[in-house]
């Protein structure tokens, strides 16, 4: 299998590494009363009925969607979703269950009270509509080929860097002790508790290009980086991903990733300059160009994070059930950007100082200079 087909895989399927407060207005719910759309609230989750929705105050906020891509997200899902009368329940009140839960911090418990149902019916509509999403609409995550890869590389260089395919970081899930991994304590990062790793690609119109969640959220990033598919394709067939056709002066480059200083430096990543003493003035210039260029990683998981909030810390059992979910949310994600909703909910925080990581190969090296003479001299 070739790179460029390993990366796919790598960029639909979840890497496992084992180897749901809404705002909620003035306005009383529907629900709150007992009664949605003039029914018995058990009836609607019984016969569904999305359109009895449509009168919430804030329907966006509580659904993380607009009404209109709520129901083209049921289009999608429709033909992956048979369903029988009474053997499951109807597609719409998966979906807007799964929606609440994933956007809310609320407790299953509460979520239920609110849909006058179970907390099981709760929990059992988040988990296949996350599973549902993940393994039906998993071509939302896609890698640039062909006359994409131009545009992405024109977004970045209008962002004031060259040759750049994506920009590459990751970010911490906090989740309950995992039962499903031979070492959960692994899992586990001193007074941090437990968590899981994103690690995630994205492009300047902030849509995710490729993720890989699942490894422990106790490595560093660029250790998490170096275990994922990603890693291992570009070590296989980098032009398959990143195409020999970046040129600086009469020298020939491949495109690359851009990362911070957590991130190895090589031919295909290029990180920051760390200040041993003064940097040069040229150097000085090369980050502030690549920073201003790398922002949008931070930019696209803060996002995500304030848009679901359920990933501030995901309640379940299994390390694969939080991947499904996460990985779904990163779906979702991509689907509410193509209408340049990335203001709605705000940007949650979660930029850190990378720990500075010491690797780096000598074309790296080189690529760099080359980088940052051209970006000086320009």
């Amino acid at each position: 299998m070739g790179a460029h087909a390993m990366l796919r895989v790598a960029s639909v399927l979840i890497s496992v590494a084992l180897a749901l407060e809404p705002v909620v207005g003035d306005d009383p719910l529907p629900w709150d009363t007992g009664l949605v759309g003039g029914r018995r609230a058990e009836e609607f989750l019984e016969k569904g009925g999305m359109k009895a929705f449509y009168a919430v105050t804030d329907f966006h906020v509580h659904f993380s969607m607009t009404r209109t891509q709520v129901e083209e997200l049921l289009h999608l899902l429709q033909p992956h979703y048979p369903y029988k009368r009474g053997s499951k329940l109807p597609l719409e009140n998966v979906v807007l269950a799964g929606l609440w839960v994933l956007a809310s911090q609320e407790s299953y418990n509460t979520i239920a009270e609110r849909f006058q149902t179970s907390k099981s019916v709760i929990c059992n509509s988040l988990h296949t509509f996350c599973s549902l999403v993940s393994g039906s609409l998993d071509d939302h995550i896609r890698w640039p080929v062909g006359r994409a890869v131009r545009g992405t590389v024109h977004g970045f260089q209008g962002a004031g860097f060259p040759g750049t395919v994506g920009a590459l970081g990751a970010t911490h899930v906090a989740i309950g002790k995992p039962k499903d991994v031979p070492k959960p304590d692994a899992y586990l990062k001193e007074e941090a508790g437990y968590s899981t790793t994103l690690l995630a690609v994205c492009d300047t119109k902030y849509r995710f290009t490729h993720v890989t969640v699942g490894h422990s959220g106790a490595l560093d990033p660029g250790d998490v980086f170096k275990r994922s598919e990603l890693y291992q394709a570009l070590q296989d067939d980098p032009n398959s991903l990143l195409p020999q056709d970046f040129y600086l002066g009469d020298e020939v480059y491949s495109f690359h990733l851009i990362a911070d200083a957590g991130f190895p430096l090589s031919e295909h990543v290029m990180t920051p300059y760390v200040a041993q003493g003064r940097l040069h003035p040229k150097q000085q210039e090369y980050n502030r160009q690549q920073l201003s260029a790398l922002v949008v990683i931070a930019r696209a998981l803060g996002v995500l994070k304030a848009r679901y909030r359920r990933l501030k810390f995901l309640q379940m059992q299994n390390l694969a059930q939080c991947s499904i979910a996460i990985k779904a949310c990163c779906i979702l994600h991509n689907i509410c950007v193509q209408v340049s909703d990335v203001d709605t909910f705000g940007v949650e925080d979660v930029a850190a100082a990378p720990r500075h990581n010491s690797q780096a190969n000598t074309a790296g090296q080189n690529k760099r200079g080359s980088i940052a003479d051209a970006l000086f001299y320009q």
